[in-house]
Protein backbone atom coordinates (compact mmCIF):
# COMPACT_ATOMS: atom_id res chain seq x y z
CA UNK A 1 0.00 0.00 0.00
CA UNK A 2 1.27 3.47 -0.92
CA UNK A 3 0.67 6.42 1.36
CA UNK A 4 -0.13 9.76 -0.22
CA UNK A 5 0.02 12.96 1.76
CA UNK A 6 -3.39 14.64 1.63
CA UNK A 7 -3.52 18.32 0.75
CA UNK A 8 -6.97 19.87 1.30
CA UNK A 9 -6.18 22.70 -1.14
CA UNK A 10 -5.60 20.51 -4.23
CA UNK A 11 -9.15 21.13 -5.38
CA UNK A 12 -8.60 24.88 -5.41
CA UNK A 13 -5.99 24.82 -8.18
CA UNK A 14 -8.75 24.61 -10.79
CA UNK A 15 -10.54 27.57 -9.21
CA UNK A 16 -7.31 29.57 -9.26
CA UNK A 17 -6.72 29.00 -12.99
CA UNK A 18 -10.37 29.81 -13.77
CA UNK A 19 -10.10 33.11 -11.86
CA UNK A 20 -6.82 33.92 -13.66
CA UNK A 21 -8.50 33.42 -17.05
CA UNK A 22 -11.48 35.52 -15.96
CA UNK A 23 -9.29 38.43 -14.88
CA UNK A 24 -7.13 38.12 -18.00
CA UNK A 25 -10.22 38.46 -20.20
CA UNK A 26 -11.51 41.40 -18.17
CA UNK A 27 -8.25 43.32 -18.35
CA UNK A 28 -7.70 42.37 -21.98
CA UNK A 29 -10.53 44.72 -22.88
CA UNK A 30 -9.39 47.59 -20.64
CA UNK A 31 -5.58 47.45 -20.89
CA UNK A 32 -5.48 49.79 -23.89
CA UNK A 33 -4.99 52.99 -21.90
CA UNK A 34 -1.65 54.03 -20.40
CA UNK A 35 -1.39 53.83 -16.66
CA UNK A 36 -0.92 57.38 -15.40
CA UNK A 37 -0.40 56.45 -11.78
CA UNK A 38 2.68 56.58 -9.65
CA UNK A 39 4.92 53.60 -10.30
CA UNK A 40 8.07 52.40 -8.63
CA UNK A 41 11.19 51.23 -10.45
CA UNK A 42 13.07 48.29 -8.96
CA UNK A 43 16.36 49.24 -7.32
CA UNK A 44 19.22 46.99 -6.21
CA UNK A 45 21.36 48.28 -3.34
CA UNK A 46 24.79 46.78 -2.74
CA UNK A 47 27.70 47.57 -0.46
CA UNK A 48 31.42 46.98 -0.61
CA UNK A 49 34.12 47.96 1.86
CA UNK A 50 34.52 51.32 0.13
CA UNK A 51 31.12 52.29 -1.32
CA UNK A 52 27.35 51.90 -1.51
CA UNK A 53 25.86 51.35 -4.99
CA UNK A 54 22.25 51.82 -6.13
CA UNK A 55 21.34 50.23 -9.48
CA UNK A 56 18.01 50.77 -11.26
CA UNK A 57 16.68 50.04 -14.73
CA UNK A 58 15.25 52.94 -16.76
CA UNK A 59 14.95 51.72 -20.35
CA UNK A 60 14.35 54.52 -22.84
CA UNK A 61 15.10 57.31 -20.33
CA UNK A 62 17.45 60.20 -21.00
CA UNK A 63 19.61 61.59 -18.19
CA UNK A 64 17.56 64.80 -17.92
CA UNK A 65 14.38 62.78 -17.22
CA UNK A 66 15.72 61.44 -13.91
CA UNK A 67 16.19 63.59 -10.79
CA UNK A 68 18.60 62.46 -8.07
CA UNK A 69 18.96 64.33 -4.80
CA UNK A 70 20.35 63.87 -1.31
CA UNK A 71 18.63 65.71 1.52
CA UNK A 72 18.82 65.10 5.28
CA UNK A 73 20.48 61.71 4.88
CA UNK A 74 18.02 60.44 2.28
CA UNK A 75 18.74 59.59 -1.37
CA UNK A 76 15.78 60.28 -3.66
CA UNK A 77 15.41 59.15 -7.28
CA UNK A 78 12.37 60.55 -9.09
CA UNK A 79 11.04 61.51 -12.49
CA UNK A 80 8.29 60.78 -14.96
CA UNK A 81 7.72 58.47 -17.91
CA UNK A 82 5.41 60.22 -20.36
CA UNK A 83 3.06 58.45 -22.73
CA UNK A 84 3.38 59.79 -26.25
CA UNK A 85 0.23 59.33 -28.28
CA UNK A 86 0.97 58.89 -31.97
CA UNK A 87 -1.76 59.77 -34.43
CA UNK A 88 -3.10 56.93 -36.54
CA UNK A 89 -1.88 54.40 -33.97
CA UNK A 90 -4.36 52.23 -32.12
CA UNK A 91 -2.92 50.69 -28.98
CA UNK A 92 -4.12 47.12 -28.56
CA UNK A 93 -2.47 46.64 -25.17
CA UNK A 94 -0.43 48.92 -22.90
CA UNK A 95 1.46 47.15 -20.10
CA UNK A 96 4.33 49.52 -19.35
CA UNK A 97 3.84 51.96 -16.50
CA UNK A 98 3.58 55.67 -17.23
CA UNK A 99 3.47 58.66 -14.91
CA UNK A 100 5.54 59.81 -11.96
CA UNK A 101 7.96 57.60 -10.07
CA UNK A 102 9.65 58.19 -6.75
CA UNK A 103 12.10 56.08 -4.70
CA UNK A 104 13.70 57.19 -1.47
CA UNK A 105 16.39 55.49 0.61
CA UNK A 106 17.68 56.31 4.07
CA UNK A 107 21.47 56.47 3.89
CA UNK A 108 23.79 55.11 6.56
CA UNK A 109 25.98 57.55 8.46
CA UNK A 110 29.03 55.94 6.84
CA UNK A 111 28.05 57.30 3.39
CA UNK A 112 29.88 60.36 2.06
CA UNK A 113 27.04 62.48 0.68
CA UNK A 114 29.45 65.01 -0.86
CA UNK A 115 31.09 62.58 -3.31
CA UNK A 116 28.02 60.96 -4.86
CA UNK A 117 28.12 60.17 -8.59
CA UNK A 118 25.50 58.89 -11.04
CA UNK A 119 25.80 57.28 -14.45
CA UNK A 120 23.09 56.27 -16.95
CA UNK A 121 24.30 53.76 -19.52
CA UNK A 122 22.13 51.52 -21.73
CA UNK A 123 19.07 52.25 -19.58
CA UNK A 124 20.77 51.28 -16.31
CA UNK A 125 21.22 53.99 -13.69
CA UNK A 126 24.11 53.48 -11.27
CA UNK A 127 24.39 55.81 -8.29
CA UNK A 128 27.66 55.37 -6.40
CA UNK A 129 28.30 56.80 -2.98
CA UNK A 130 31.71 56.26 -1.37
CA UNK A 131 32.01 55.63 2.34
CA UNK A 132 33.74 58.11 4.62
CA UNK A 133 37.35 57.26 5.34
CA UNK A 134 36.70 56.81 9.05
CA UNK A 135 33.95 54.29 8.26
CA UNK A 136 36.10 52.06 6.05
CA UNK A 137 37.55 48.97 7.70
CA UNK A 138 41.25 49.17 8.42
CA UNK A 139 43.89 46.89 9.80
CA UNK A 140 45.40 47.78 13.17
CA UNK A 141 49.02 46.74 13.51
CA UNK A 142 50.02 44.92 16.67
CA UNK A 143 53.26 46.01 18.32
CA UNK A 144 55.44 43.95 20.61
CA UNK A 145 57.22 45.57 23.58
Amino acid sequence: MQLVKYNPFWGLTGVESTMDRLFDRFFEETDTKPRGRTWSPSVDVSETESEIVFTAEFPGFEKDEIDISVNEGRLTISGERRFTEEKETKHLRVERWYGNFHRSFLLPKSADHEKISANLKNGVLTVTMPKREEAKPRQIPVSVN
